[in-house]
């Protein structure tokens, strides 16, 4: 018998800048994306376009950086993200 199982893509959603660490310092950069809900609606739209069937945000309790010299390695609250 043939299986049927079939491969579930997944994005993981990093922090509003994408997944290089020195993005925010580009000029350009929207330095408020990390808080912009409309930006998180973009990435789940593009998501979407290219056929991804899932989306992960991280829970993580605490900021793990220096904010004045980097920028948070992890989205805000998973649930007010996904509010938007």
């Amino acid at each position: 018998m043939a299986s049927s199982r079939q491969m579930l893509l997944a994005m993981q959603f990093t922090s509003g800048y994408g997944a290089e660490p020195g993005a925010w310092r580009l000029p350009g950069a929207n330095l408020s994306s990390y808080t912009d809900m409309d930006q998180f609606v973009r990435y789940a739209q593009a998501a979407e376009r290219g056929k991804i069937q899932l989306l992960f945000i991280a829970d993580t309790p605490v900021l793990d950086v220096d904010l004045e010299d980097q920028t948070p390695h992890h989205p805000i609250d998973p649930l007010l993200v996904l509010t938007g």
